[in-house]
């Protein structure tokens, strides 16, 4: 049962269509004036790498 838990965390977690979406959300909290260009930038990094990380994680290279 656990493993299955796992199974769905990571396929959330690495779903790209869900790190798109964070994106989109980020990009749209820098439009509203949210957070500032530094802090997009770092997030965005993070969001990216994560959808690097989603390649092969999908390929089964991670």
């Amino acid at each position: 049962m656990l493993r299955q838990l796992v199974t769905q965390a990571e396929r959330e977690y690495y779903n790209p269509a869900n790190i798109q979406g964070a994106l989109i959300a980020l990009e749209t909290r820098l439009d509203e004036g949210l957070i500032d260009e530094e802090e997009f930038e770092r997030q965005e990094d993070v969001l990216l790498d994560r959808m690097e990380e989603a390649r092969r994680w999908a390929n089964g290279t991670l």
